[in-house]
């Protein structure tokens, strides 16, 4: 049998003999431009992801036969009465403006797209409407199925065409309005599934008449952040969150939040038999010192003689550990993650500017700066789709609305602050959040919190700050 000697292997003999290939070799400074390249795209694309939601205009684009026009008139109306914009073609297009290629902007960029039906529109075989009805169900294709947007509104008894949607459905699938047997019933139908897209944001804050500072204060909130940037500050009876699920008992003081929990209900009744609830979008939440993802699991409204109540069941959504913890790379060799973290806390709580935030700038190139906002700014939500990044402070934008009410307003904050904190992955506890009005146009606070533990063999960062954000007049 053969046997094999072990012998020592001289590797600096080998080497001399058999020198690497330098060609194979990629240099330092190449493979760092790849890397920077990878992050001016992902730049690109997080910056026209933020276009696409400024050109998101928050209107609704009604579609109609123009032997309707009266009725839908007092649609608008009805409509706009509630603070939604319309969309209506011989109102919007000006002269001069290729009217098919603004319709079609009109579409892609609305709210919400609602069809007017009727014995009129369906004897006619050509009419504008049919254009549109087109273009709208060509977007309905590309929707997610539990997002409401093509609404059909029956203005008399009549037929919806039998349009296929895909996936096997037509248009008649879809749940109808019908007007001409209830008209205020069925235009509150209308209004309850359109708030987190169209009611204008100072409705989820507009304090109720006869509020006074007294009562206001006793009322303590949870914070349910809606898709489309909504925050909703809604009085609770009861939280009960444990491992993974939240129990909440709610008691909506403003219409606007009545509304959307409705909308929070309807989506729920749209998940189509046999289907997942997990389908649904997640949601932001906040209470106390904590602050969750979650998804929908139950929303009923509970009425009595006394009162009504809304009781509501979240699932606390949970992120793989591999992504939950992901990390970028440092852009600037000056700057750690922890530092970066400290400048978001700093932007969220004081409304720090980038120039401000670190004098090591002053020797970064534009794109080292841009590359540096970007990860100052988070992705907070990217893996939920959720408008939620530190592009500046939610603090000044909610004085807007509660500078008549400072302790309610302090709560708001207080909220606002640990839902961005958290769900940033900035801080993974948050042990003092302290703010306090020194003025009317001056904010004081002090914060204290701990970062996630990146390596097990390091003890967490604990982050300060303290300072004043300035509040506008």
């Amino acid at each position: 049998m053969d046997t094999i000697e072990e012998v020592e292997f001289d590797y600096e003999a080998y080497t001399r003999d058999n020198p690497p290939d330098s060609s194979k070799f990629r240099p330092h400074r190449e493979v760092r431009q790849e890397r920077r390249e990878a992050f001016r795209a992902r730049l690109i694309n997080q910056v026209n992801m933020e276009l696409k939601h400024a050109r998101g205009m928050r209107y609704v684009f009604i579609s109609y036969c123009h032997e309707d026009m009266t009725t839908v008139d007092r649609l608008c109306q009805a409509v706009v009465s509630q603070g939604i914009p319309v969309w209506l073609d011989r109102n919007e297009i000006r002269p001069g403006v290729q009217w098919k290629q603004a319709i079609q902007q009109a579409i892609h960029h609305g709210a919400y797209f609602i069809a007017c039906f009727s014995k009129e529109s369906n004897v006619r075989n050509q009419t504008y409407m049919s254009e549109e009805l087109t273009l709208a169900v060509e977007k309905l294709r590309e929707r997610p199925f539990d997002k409401v947007w093509f609404i059909p509104v029956k203005l008399n008894e009549c037929e919806i065409p039998d349009i296929d949607i895909g996936k096997g459905a037509t248009l008649r699938d879809l749940q109808s309005v019908n007007l001409y047997k209830d008209w205020e019933a069925g235009i509150q139908q209308i209004i309850n599934v359109m708030p987190s897209a169209c009611v204008p944001p100072q409705e989820a804050y507009r304090i109720p008449n006869g509020t006074n500072s007294t009562e206001d204060a006793a009322a303590e909130c949870v914070l349910l952040h809606s898709e489309n940037g909504i925050p909703y500050f809604i009085p609770f009876q009861k939280v009960h969150w444990d491992a993974t699920q939240i129990s909440l008992t709610l008691l909506p003081a403003l219409p606007a939040q009545t509304a959307f929990l409705s909308s929070l209900r309807a989506r729920l009744r749209s998940v189509p038999p046999g289907s997942s609830v997990d389908r649904l979008g997640a949601i932001a939440f906040a209470h106390h010192e904590d602050a969750a993802w979650v998804k929908l699991r139950e929303v009923a409204q509970i009425s009595t003689e006394s009162k009504t109540v809304w009781e509501v069941v979240l699932k606390e959504e949970t992120v793989s550990r591999a992504y939950k913890h992901r990390t970028e790379p440092v852009i600037l060799d000056s700057l750690t993650l922890d530092k970066v973290a400290d400048m978001r806390a700093k932007r969220l709580l004081l409304d720090e500017k980038l120039e401000s935030a670190s004098t090591s700038l002053t020797q970064a190139t534009v794109f080292d700066q841009m590359l540096l906002e970007a990860q100052i700014r988070g992705e907070l939500s990217s893996q939920y789709g959720n408008r939620l990044q530190a592009l500046t402070s939610p603090i000044p934008a909610l004085y807007q609305h509660f500078r008549n009410t400072p302790a309610r307003f302090k709560k708001a904050v207080r909220l606002i602050s640990v839902l961005y904190l958290k769900l940033s992955k900035t801080v993974e506890d948050i042990l003092q959040l302290d703010v306090e009005l020194l003025n009317p146009t001056t904010l004081q606070v002090k914060f204290r919190g701990r970062s996630s533990r990146l390596d097990v063999n390091e003890e967490p960062t604990l982050l300060e700050c303290e300072g004043i954000c300035p509040l506008p007049e």
